[in-house]
């Protein structure tokens, strides 16, 4: 016969049960008699699903798919009765999601407007094109550095600290006392700022230095954070409390204020000691980073190629500038290449060597290529040069070029002087050859015309002589006028000292008088320019037997 249990919590251990069940027959009567008897059974049930969930997660575990398949069944029957349910939790969580969700957004778009137009982003723009990735994404990873320092777990109704980890075992912060201010600071928000009794404290932060708190049914978790945080780690810290409250829920519902019980929780608060390290502060960890190199490394490239760009062109614009300038060249195309410069245009045989120009700025022969084509320049230079190849000047006499026209000037034979203004046309730019100014005055002042004594007939083998010094006074008159220099000739009759004074006087006059007027009817330049000439009688101042005319003739100096 078994014991009537008369309180529920005086349900008889098995043994003893066992030990009064003697008889089997009797033993299985007794229980069916329990069993079929829903009162007794009504009390004696909560005891034991109690002391079962106690001892272990059999009856959780046993229980689970029937309450499961209970809501299933209630869920299809009738929703509403399930929704009026949850309804209390579910409004409060779903706000708190959208308020988490709007915050993060927010705070996303804050760090990209931030940092859209500065250097900084700019930076990371580029890192985005040259990894792929979104804008926003490089901009989170550089901006939210954080490290989760230290965790608090804490009883939600007494304060008490229930565990407490951190990142530094040597760390020497009182628990107790964070634990106390935590629930002190909440508190006070609630009895200074009349908030809800629903509302809860959920961040602090002083400087870099931030506490997220999340709640859990009886249970607070504090974490201390260093830096700027994503909001996805309140996911984390939400997770680790329920996490927390589901395996310590026994623990927590028959919590006396022994703190040792939640000994266990530690590797579960430890998994929230996170950190995140941005790509700039992995940067500043050394200056020698493969991408560092790589980017110094084509600097240099830049650099040294930019050196040698930089000096080439510098070389190449003096080599065309000089050659355009240089007398004798012609710069038709000048081109500039990569590797080899091209330039072509026309050179007078007599200019410099281009090839030697080139080697004064420095530039391979391999680098340049020259096509020249041959012509003469016509500037005074040259077209001296010229002449002086092709005339041969005896020495001592000068040639100058001026308006197409080549002067010689110095001590040359006539027949010199005469050959000159045959071939000096010939040369490309000369209209025709011209004998200078002094040459002129030494030629004419060189020249005699001899008369038979006591006449005033002047010998017909002179004759060509006077057809001669026609010619030079008409170039004499030419230069003058293309110089500006002007002249004056005076030709001097003479006679021998053989006849008296007076007729030596008037013979010598009338010679002069005679050649004055022969070149006058010779040539209508020397009669337009007849006040430069002068028919002078000298006399006897000839030697013995001397009878003629000499000229003398004066040069005006501009």
């Amino acid at each position: 016969m078994l014991p009537t249990i008369d309180n529920p919590n005086d349900v008889p251990e098995t043994s003893e049960l066992s030990s009064e069940v003697g008889n089997p027959e009797t033993g299985l009567a007794e229980l069916r008699r329990i069993l079929v008897q829903s009162e007794s059974v009504s009390e004696v049930l909560p005891s034991a699903l109690r002391k079962s969930a106690r001892r272990d997660r059999k009856l959780t575990e046993a229980t689970l798919p029937i309450v499961e398949e209970n809501i299933k069944v209630s869920a299809k029957r009738n929703p509403r009765i399930l929704a009026e349910a949850i309804f209390p939790i579910i409004g409060p969580a779903v706000r708190k999601a959208i308020a988490e969700a709007l915050s993060q957004m927010v705070q996303s778009l804050n760090q990209t407007l931030e940092h859209s137009f500065s250097p900084q982003g700019m930076k990371w723009r580029l890192e985005a094109m040259r990894t792929g990735k979104p804008f926003g994404e490089v901009v989170m990873l550089n901006t939210l550095l954080y490290r989760v320092e230290q965790v608090f777990l804490i009883h939600k109704d007494t304060g008490i600290l229930l565990q407490h980890v951190s990142i530094d075992p040597t760390a020497t912060e009182d628990g107790d006392m964070v634990s106390a201010m935590l629930t002190a600071i909440q508190d006070f928000v609630h009895d200074s700022f009349k908030a809800q009794e629903d509302a809860t404290l959920d961040a602090l932060k002083v400087r870099d230095l931030s506490v997220w708190i999340e709640y859990g049914p009886d249970a607070i978790l504090a974490a201390v954070i260093r830096g700027n945080a994503p909001l996805t780690l309140r996911e984390t810290l939400l997770e680790t409390i329920e996490e927390v409250q589901f395996e310590f829920d026994g623990e927590f519902h028959d919590f006396k204020g022994d703190a040792a019980e939640f000994e266990r929780s530690r590797p579960i608060l430890e998994r929230c000691l996170r950190f995140q390290l941005g790509t700039a502060e992995i940067e500043t960890k050394g200056v020698f980073t493969p991408f560092n190199a790589l980017a110094g490394l084509l600097l240099l490239v830049v650099l040294v190629v930019g050196f040698f760009w930089v000096r080439d062109s510098w070389r190449w614009s003096g080599f065309v500038s000089r050659l355009k300038t240089e007398p004798g060249f012609v710069v038709a195309e000048a081109e500039r290449g990569f590797f080899t410069h091209s330039i072509s245009g026309l050179r007078d045989e007599l200019a410099a060597d281009p090839d030697a120009i080139r080697a004064e700025f420095k530039l391979d022969a391999d680098d340049v290529e020259q096509n020249w084509k041959p012509f003469q320049d016509v500037s005074p230079a040259y077209v001296i040069e010229r002449a002086r190849r092709l005339l041969v000047p005896p020495a001592g006499v000068t040639l100058t070029y001026e308006n197409g026209i080549v002067y010689a000037d110095g001590d040359a034979p006539r027949q010199w002087f005469v050959d000159s203004r045959k071939i000096a046309p010939a040369l490309n730019g000369v209209k025709s050859f011209q004998v200078g100014f002094d040459s002129l005055k030494r030629t004419i002042e060189s020249e005699k015309i001899r008369f038979a004594c006591g006449t005033t007939n002047f010998l017909d083998r002179d004759a060509q002589i006077v057809a001669s010094l026609t010619a030079d006074f008409e170039d004499l008159s030419r230069v003058s006028k293309v110089s500006g220099r002007g002249f004056r000739v005076e030709i001097q009759g003479v006679a021998d000292p053989s006849g008296t004074d007076e007729i030596n006087a008037e013979i010598s006059q009338a010679r002069a008088d005679k050649i004055l007027a022969e070149l006058f009817s010779r040539s209508e330049i020397l009669k337009s320019a007849g006040s430069g000439f002068k028919a002078v009688g000298a006399g006897a101042s000839g030697d013995a037997g001397e009878c003629g005319v000499r000229f003398k003739v004066f040069l005006e100096e501009k």
